[in-house]
């Protein structure tokens, strides 16, 4: 039935399909939403996803150490991530603005993926 399909339709279907799981990580709150999708971006969301989870982790199992976190400590890890993901390709103006404007809100993807995580019931 799918070889009968025209390349048109079976296009739409694995771009719906794709739309699909895009939808699911960025519901995950592990996705900064880059336009651009280079080595650096992909470097910053993959970065990014494993800090956000042991962040909101440290909460939910409340460890005092999450609790520390800073606007300051925060700063400093988005600083020291945008240094080691420039390694990994060309960092573009616009990235590099779009991750610092998104990490302003740290808190924010912080609290709101351990809300996640509590109401799964479970810590992965």
């Amino acid at each position: 039935m799918i070889v009968r399909l025209t390349r048109r339709f079976r296009g739409m279907v694995v771009g719906w399909v794709m739309g699909i799981g895009t939808i699911g990580v960025t519901a995950a709150g592990a996705d900064v939403g880059f336009i651009r999708n280079g080595p650096f971006e992909v470097c910053l969301n993959g970065a990014y996803a494993a800090w956000l989870q042991h962040q909101a982790e440290l909460l939910v199992n409340d460890d005092k150490r999450g609790r520390s976190m800073t606007d300051a400590s925060a700063a400093a890890w988005t600083g020291s991530t945008m240094d080691d993901c420039r390694k990994k390709g060309e960092a573009s103006a616009i990235s590099v603005d779009q991750f610092g404007r998104y990490m302003a809100r740290w808190r924010d993807h912080v609290f709101d993926h351990a809300e996640n995580i509590r109401r799964r019931g479970q810590s992965d």
